[in-house]
């Protein structure tokens, strides 16, 4: 409830709103608002309590638990498609013309009816008998399958107007910002406006509006998306730039000015056609045809060919394509282009020194892409590789010669351009030349945003052979486009040459500057934009890319050392690097150390003691600076005190040993220092001297060597001012206590004594003798660190060395720690176990490392290094039963010493350059990035050695699922090496890497396999048939993937979209469908529906639920009856009436072309659920129906015939053609269904006959017409009183008559008294008797004058935004004009007759048309166009003449005219009041007896006699149809109810005083004998009052008092006494008595719940049994006998 709340924020009101409405307390509300808005006062008290609320609340409790009844368990499905059906009904209705108040306000009406509505659908007494509980609590449970109208008004999201919205898809939107996550540079946060920026450079012809909502909740679901993006064959170009949406990745010093960018419109045009079916197959075989670097979507004819079959091509390729083959990037001018998936490094150096300007375009393109964009591109190493490609390329002849021959052959075919401009230009083509085109042919392929990039990188290498790149380039351009391109390039590098050329270009007036034909181009034709780029593709003018590849091939040997990679592992011996050029047995004398050291002190410091004092002084000078430099170097150089222990055990490792001897060190801590011993050959002279040197290692350029700078023993100065070696007989030390200069300035000490190195060297060291540590360092501590706790800081120095450390050394294989302190030590030492495991045993610790290495050859950066190996090293436990499991912490990068963590959970290592602080990896050095590309490969390969593990053999799903769980996710790793994920997985993809399930070992690539199978699927989904039309298997069962791994892959999972996958292959096939049976289509639907219902939430989450049914929808897999397939989308189909139940009174007999036309599910295909029970549980089969449902099979129902196939057949335009047996089968169908007592019919009859009236076809006489276009009338065979069709024929108009058909159909004659029951139909769809008058709205400009003035209103006192309700009838205009125009007497006699007949009950109404001002709201009556018509035209056949006479000119001709104005003079019709009075004269004077009345009365009774006319101008009779028919005798009361639309009020004509004085003497009585009641009879009073009070005490003294009132007037008055007991008086004892504190009363009609405005105030109120007294008033009983009236007061 709680997020239904945050995702609803209106629920919680709505909930309070409904439950006050159906308690009545919300109107009780809203009257008091009311009231106080009205007097305009604000009254401090609470509102008051509506005396009904209590018990109204006790009802709605008793009801609800009386009307309790067993729970019913409808589906879901059919209460949520009942609710979409409830608020469909009236949609136009509650949408059209109304503002965001009054929709709400209309949605908020039906939500409140909504459950008793769903009540009476379903035959329950209320809601919670269907199973699902309280309304609202189902509501909440499923707002997600509510109807999106109702979800927009939870949310609040309705906005004026607002009747079309387009959006993005959803998955879509996912898949951009999870790629463009991924190109995010450290520390930079997502914001709304990023993602604004990111959808705007990819999409710049568009605008996009951020709607409100929270970034951090997207970003949770755009995470678990993240996987699922990398493995889409669909990268979105501004995805790839970063933030700043630019392939700019480093600009060198000489290019750097302010950039600008340049905004292009792009015009897309599509084309759509439709050809014969294509499958998802089809088109992907099509496309990988296409060329790399063609747009996929020109390139197939995407839009004609496919577009109609699998939609648009972005959309198709990012939801049915997996395929590690087809890689294509959208860019932002909406080209889909191909890229190459298996783009490396290598290949670009390769394509460069081909000098293939398409090859090298593909490969900077597709690297650029696959690697994560600007971040993550090595670009260091490509402009490396750049530079080596020119080098070697333009100084090779070859190439010269073969670029002239290719610029030969290309301008012989170019006709535009001249043999002499060719010579010219060819005599020049030197290196230059081929340089500069190679450039311009490579960027005119890339597409205009990646330029700037590829032109980077190319410009890189360009400059160190070419002077003046930018100049010479430009000089090379000769076609406009390509000038254009280079000023875009040039502005965005910031390249001053081509932006000078630009700024020339720009505002240069010559367009003939730059003409095609000037210079040879090397296109045919025209130039490659940035929307075309390869358009010399279908061109056979220009040379193809495999032609370029083999002019130049034979350069590739040359110029690309041979890089042979090969997986490695450590040998079984230890491998011992012997130093050839030292005797085994040298020994270096104590005079010689100390004459070396002697010559050091001498030559490299200048310490010598003949110096002068001055020059002694100034040499002081320089050793202080270079100490205070050398001391920064070394207390800046790590983070950590620990660092200067590594790089001891790097010096260590780096030195030479004896054959027999296990390379070995030892720490030993005692509380003056460090000793450390290693059982090296010792120190050389020369190594003396770079230790007294800076940058001057001995170890440079030698391969398998970790030092480099020389630096590494300066960081033991952390720790002492005065470091001491004894080696070989060097005994020195260098002591900065008294210098600085003491960093590299040696000082000759005494030797170490042996006996102290033997009592280190105990015997619990075991296997090592005192002899054999030929080093020995001592580093007595700082006196800083002596005090405190500085012992405690070096043992936890100690522990800080990673045990692993040992796996990359080259040479050490064991390091002892020991501590004087408590005489404790620690090994830890390195031993090989074979097929790649080694063991590190750390104290009583043992660690296993399965580990895989790799030489490389090559000198790329490193012009020294020939030779270098990587490597990886997977932590491994030993389980109980001798297995390995993976151990999955954080491991460091290691370059031969660890660094830190990156994210990794193995242990990566190479020989990557490192700065100072040696702690991290520089990231821009191409050496590095070198290396960082080729661990992929070594990783991928590294796989089979891993499952050739012993412990693996025998289950080889268990080594998979063990090696997987190492790779590493996107946004795990950070740093240099956060690009690996993504080439890891790159690799892994392309790869054979998992294994399908069988006894056989299949390997196969992640996007071939499927997993989350059971052995349900096994025997739903056969391996054949998943091979065969999806190339697919299963995984072996033992392989275990965490979901990110297995979508970042690419794998399958069994689930809904797999299962539409193999219906959508089947269907594309011919006959594959039906070969499967109908037996194995129910399993599948059975299976689909399963897991759509078990997976609807995380359907929903990601935005694919609504997709799967929408697909359903489209694809024909649904078994006809007639025996084919179908879908949905193609017409509606039935479920058959035997499953669902048919309402129908009539059955099929009755309508048999109707139900020919119904397309009805195979009966065998829920029956084919019974021939094997073994397969399918007792749910299958509803499951089966509720799918149907869901996809949107159709319930075979009367009701939901008519309404989803009749009712649109008929008032489809093709119905026009239909023959009249069909039509007219369709529409009595609906006719008969109307008449019966469906409550679907009763909910939605007003949307059923609007339908009907506005678009169906009806046959006529005349043929197929639409009421709505034609006025159609129906004849005497439907019980017109007049033979109108002959009539008009007669005058040769055209008149449609409702064909007979309907009568003489079957259906018809089954009904009783069916003509009638016709009849009243026709009239309700707008079908007449007589010409056709329609109410229509107008404008207040579109009204005439006359009116105003006629109406007796001002037009200028009118709003102009007001309405008319106005009357008009085209047909009778038509008609009178042709019988004014004829003469034609006998036709008006006619029309005078049937205008009699038909007066009073079709057109008396629509003489009066309203002014609705929407100021005031007041309803001013006109007179309508209508009567304008009838009187407006002379048609009106006169006695006295031939003539036709407009009506204002004759009057009535009857007796009492004649007999006043004479037998030719006009007359008016005599007075109504006359006509009484004359009646109750003659009624006086006996000429009419009391039994004439009651005859009288009698007639007036019958509907036929309608001889009273009312203020309505209407006519009526007493018959109840015609309401509540009264006279009115009290003028001042009837004002109080104002307008009175529901009463019919006699009008007596205008009256003067005289006579309306005698209405009140003379009418009362005959009124009364006729039947006819007064208007203040009709009137009722009501109390209304406040504040209940304790009556007791009145209540006693009234029934004290009674009954002396009774018996007074029992003996004074018995005649009125008499009179009164037959009126009741007696039930005076039974009479109750209510106080009050307020007291009031207004007046009422009851019959017609019609309520004056007005209240009066009063102090007694005597009503039924109940007398009303208003508190602290006193009361007396009063008589009158003559009055009838006895009360109290």
């Amino acid at each position: 409830m709680g997020r239904m709340l945050q995702a609803y924020p209106l629920v919680g009101l709505l909930n309070v709103a409904v439950t006050c409405i159906k308690c009545g307390m919300l109107e009780d509300v809203y009257d008091a608002i009311g009231k106080q808005m009205a007097d305009g006062i604000t009254l401090p008290t609470p509102l008051p309590e509506s005396k009904d609320t209590h018990s109204t609340l006790e009802s709605a409790t008793d009801n609800a638990l009386h009307s309790a009844e067993p729970a019913k368990s409808v589906p879901v499905e059919d209460i949520t498609r009942e609710i979409g059906a409830y608020y469909q009904l009236d949609h136009e209705k509650t949408s059209n013309n109304k503002s965001v108040l009054e929709m709400r306000v209309n949605l908020l009406r039906k939500l409140v009816d909504c459950d008793s509505w769903l009540a009476k659908q379903f035959f329950v007494n209320e809601f919670e008998s269907l199973g699902h509980g309280e309304f609202f609590s189902f509501l909440t449970e499923h707002i997600s399958l509510m109807p999106t109208e109702l979800k927009q008004f939870l949310n609040g999201d309705m906005y004026e107007k607002s009747h079309f919205e387009v959006c993005m898809l959803q998955h879509q939107l996912m898949v951009i910002i999870s790629q463009a996550l991924n190109s995010l540079w450290d520390g930079e946060v997502v914001t709304k406006q990023m993602i604004s920026t990111f959808l705007l450079k990819q999409f710049p012809n568009l605008s996009f509006k951020m709607e409100v909502g929270s970034v951090e909740n997207f970003l949770d679901i755009v995470g678990e998306y993240r996987g699922i993006a990398m493995s889409k064959c669909v990268l979105f170009s501004q995805t790839l730039m970063g933030v700043h949406g630019q392939a700019m990745l480093a600009h060198d010093d000489d290019y750097v000015v302010e950039l600008e960018t340049i905004g292009r419109v792009t015009d897309v045009s599509q084309k759509i056609g439709k050809l014969e079916s294509v499958s998802s197959q089809d088109a992907i075989e099509v496309l990988l045809r296409a060329p790399m670097l063609s747009d996929l979507s020109r390139w197939s004819h995407w839009d004609i060919k496919f577009a109609p079959h699998l939609g648009p091509l972005v959309g198709w390729l990012l939801n049915e394509v997996n395929r590690t083959d087809l890689l294509c990037l959208v860019t932002k001018d909406g080209n889909v282009i191909r890229i190459d998936s298996s783009a490396s490094v290598d290949l670009f150096l390769q394509s460069a020194l081909q000098s293939s300007p398409f090859q090298t375009a593909v490969q900077l393109l597709s690297l650029f892409s696959i690697l994560g964009g600007q971040k993550h591109v090595p670009l260091s190493l490509l402009k490396c590789h750049a530079r080596r490609a020119f080098e070697v390329v333009l100084d090779d002849k070859e190439v010269t010669n073969s670029w002239n021959l290719q610029m030969q052959e290309k301008a012989a075919g170019m006709s535009k351009l001249s043999d002499e401009s060719f010579q010219n230009s060819t005599g020049k083509c030197n290196a230059v030349l081929v340089a500069s085109r190679y450039f311009l042919e490579c960027l005119s392929y890339i597409p205009s945003e990646f330029r700037a990039f590829a032109a980077d990188v190319l410009l890189s290498g360009m400059q160190s052979v070419i002077k003046h790149v930018p100049s010479t380039i430009l000089s090379e351009c000769k076609l406009v486009e390509e000038r254009i391109m280079l000023h875009e390039v040039g502005l965005y590098l910031g390249i001053v040459e081509w932006i000078d050329d630009y700024l020339v270009y720009c505002s240069s007036t010559d367009v003939e500057m730059c003409k095609p034909g000037e210079a040879p181009s090397f296109k045919a034709g025209t130039s490659k934009s940035s929307t075309d780029s390869l358009s010399a593709i279908y061109n056979p003018q220009k040379s193809s890319p495999a032609e370029e590849d083999n002019n130049v091939s034979s350069l590739v040997s040359k110029g690309q050392s041979t890089i042979n990679n090969e997986i490695c592992h450590s040998s079984d011996n230890p491998e011992v690097c012997i130093d050839k050029s030292l005797a085994q047995n040298e020994t270096v004398e104590y005079e010689d150390a100390y004459s070396i050291i002697e010559s050091i002190r001498g030559e490299e410091f200048g310490l010598d003691p003949s110096l002068s004092g001055t020059e002694s002084s100034l040499l002081k000078k320089q050793h202080a600076r270079l100490g205070r430099a050398l001391h920064c170097l070394s207390q800046e150089l790590y983070s950590q005190d620990s660092h200067f222990l590594l790089e001891l055990v790097q010096n260590a490792d780096d030195n030479t040993y004896l054959e027999n001897v296990e390379p070995a060190l030892i720490f030993i801590l005692q509380k003056s220092g460090i000793i450390i011993l290693n059982n090296e050959r010792g120190f050389s002279a020369q190594d003396i001297r770079a230790l007294c040197d800076v940058g001057n290692s001995t170890k440079k350029g030698s391969a398998g060597y970790i030092g480099k700078k020389g630096i590494g023993f300066k960081s033991v100065f952390r720790v002492t001012d005065a470091p001491e070696i004894h080696s070989n007989g060097f005994h020195i030390k260098f002591d900065i206590s008294e210098g600085q200069i003491g960093f590299v300035l040696p000082t000759v000490i005494p030797p170490l004594d042996h006996n102290v190195l033997s009592k280190f060297t105990s015997a619990k060291i075991d296997h090592f003798n005192t002899s054999c540590w030929k080093t020995c360092i001592v580093l007595p501590f700082r006196s800083d660190l002596l005090e405190g706790t500085g012992s405690n800081n070096f043992i936890s120095m100690f522990s800080d060395i990673h045990p692993a450390l040992l796996l990359f050394l080259h040479r050490l294989r064991c390091i002892t720690f020991r501590n004087m302190h408590d005489d404790s030590h620690i090994a830890m030492r390195k031993e090989t176990c074979g097929n790649g495991i080694i063991r590190i045993s750390y104290g009583k610790e043992e660690m296993n490392w399965f580990v895989a290495c790799k030489k490389l050859h090559g000198n790329i950066g490193r012009c020294n290094v020939q030779t270098t190996e990587i490597a990886l090293a997977f932590g491994l436990k030993e389980s109980t039963d001798g297995n390995y499991i993976p151990r999955l912490d954080m491991q460091p990068v290691f370059a031969f010493l660890p660094l830190r963590t990156y994210g990794l959970k193995f242990i990566l290592q190479g020989d990557f350059v490192l700065p100072s602080s040696r702690e991290e990896v520089d990231g821009d050095n191409p050496w590095n990035q070198w290396l960082l590309s080729e661990f992929p490969d070594l990783f991928v390969n590294a796989e089979g050695s891993f499952c050739s593990l012993p412990c693996f053999r025998d289950n080889l799903g268990k080594a998979v699922t063990a090696y997987m769980s190492y790779v590493p996710l996107i946004g795990e790793v950070h740093g240099f090496f956060s690009s690996l994920p993504r080439t890891i997985i790159s690799k892994l993809r392309h790869s054979n890497c998992l294994l399908l399930e069988g006894d056989k070992a299949t390997w196969v690539p992640p996007c071939k396999v499927v997993r989350g199978w059971n052995e349900e699927a096994q025997v739903l989904l056969p391996d054949l048939l998943l091979q065969n039309h999806l190339g697919l298997g299963f995984i072996k069962k033992d392989i275990s993937l965490s979901d990110p791994l297995a979508r970042t892959l690419g794998v399958e999972e069994y689930g809904p979209k797999l299962l539409l996958q193999i219906i959508t292959s089947l269907c594309q096939k011919k006959d594959s469908l039906p070969s499967m049976g109908l037996s194995w289509l129910t399993a599948w639907l059975n299976a689909v529906y399963k897991m759509y219902v078990h997976s609807a939430q995380a359907s929903r989450d990601l935005g694919m639920g609504t997709d799967i049914i929408e697909t359903l929808r489209k694809l024909p897999f649904i078994p006809l009856s007639d025996g084919t397939f179908s879908s949905v989308d193609e017409d509606t189909i039935w479920l058959h009436s035997d499953v669902s139940g048919n309402d129908s009174e009539h059955g099929m007999d009755a309508f048999p072309m109707l139900y020919a036309k119904l397309r009805i599910v195979n009966p065998a295909f829920l029956t084919a659920l019974d021939a094997d029970i073994s397969c399918v549980d007792m749910c299958s089969k509803d499951n089966i129906i509720r799918m149907l449902l869901i996809v949107g099979v159709q319930r075979l129902s009367t009701h939901e015939i008519m309404k989803v196939h009749v009712l649109p057949s008929i008032c489809d335009d093709k119905s026009a053609r239909w023959s009249n047996n069909l039509l007219t089968e369709f529409l009595c169908f609906v006719f008969i269904h109307l008449q019966s007592s469906c409550p679907s019919c009763h909910v939605e009859r007003d949307f059923l006959i609007s339908e009907l009236r506005n678009r169906a076809f009806i046959v006529t006489k005349q043929g197929n017409k639409r009421p709505i276009e034609v006025p159609i009338h129906y004849g005497k065979e439907y019980g017109s009183s007049f033979d109108l069709c002959k009539f008009f024929n007669d005058i040769q108009l055209d008149w449609h008559e409702v064909d007979t058909n309907y009568l003489k159909h079957s259906s018809t004659k089954s009904v009783v008294g069916g003509k009638k029951k016709w009849k009243r139909f026709f009239e309700e769809i707008g079908i007449t008797e007589f010409v056709q008058v329609v109410k229509v709205d107008r404008r207040m400009v579109d009204m005439p004058d006359t009116c105003f003035g006629k109406a007796g209103v001002d037009r200028n006192h009118i709003s102009s935004g007001s309405v008319a309700e106005d009357w008009e009838s085209f047909e009778l205009d038509n008609l009178l004009s042709l019988l004014s125009a004829s003469g034609n007497r006998v036709g008006s006699e006619f029309f005078l007759e049937v205008f009699d007949k038909l007066w009073d009950d079709y057109f008396s109404e629509k003489t009066i048309g309203y002014f609705n001002d929407k100021c005031n709201g007041n309803r001013i009556p006109f007179k309508s166009s209508f009567l304008n018509s009838i009187c407006g035209v002379p048609w009106v056949v006169s006695c006295i003449d031939d003539k036709l006479h407009y009506p204002k000119d004759l009057f009535y001709d009857c007796d009492s005219v004649h007999s006043i104005l004479g037998s030719f003079a006009p007359c008016a019709v005599p007075k109504v009041f006359k006509v009484f009075l004359k009646l109750v004269d003659e009624l006086k004077c006996g000429k009419v007896s009391s039994e004439d009345t009651l005859q009288v009365s009698g007639y007036l009774k019958k509907s036929e006699y309608t001889v009273l006319p009312t203020v309505h101008n209407r006519w009526v009779s007493l018959h109840p149809s015609f309401g509540l028919v009264c006279w009115c005798d009290d003028e001042k009361l009837m004002k109080e109810f104002g307008s009175l639309d529901k009463i019919e009020l006699l009008h007596f004509g205008e009256l003067t005083d005289d006579e309306k004085e005698m209405i009140s003497v003379k009418l009362p009585l005959l009124m009364h004998s006729l039947g006819i009641p007064t208007f203040s009879k009709v009137v009722t009073r009501e109390a209304i009052y406040y504040g209940l009070m304790d009556s007791s005490s009145k209540a006693s003294f009234v029934n004290w008092v009674l009954p002396y009132a009774q018996r007074y007037i029992y003996y004074e008055h018995p005649d009125t006494y008499a009179k009164l007991k037959q009126s009741g008086f007696y039930n005076l004892s039974h009479l109750r008595v209510v106080v009050v504190e307020r007291l009031y009363y207004k007046n009422i009609i009851r019959d017609l719940s019609v309520a004056s405005e007005k209240r009066l105030e009063t102090t007694t109120f005597l009503q039924n049994e109940n007398i009303t007294l208003r508190h602290l008033e006193t009361f007396k009983l009063k008589f009158d006998p003559t009055p009838k009236l006895v009360g109290l007061i």
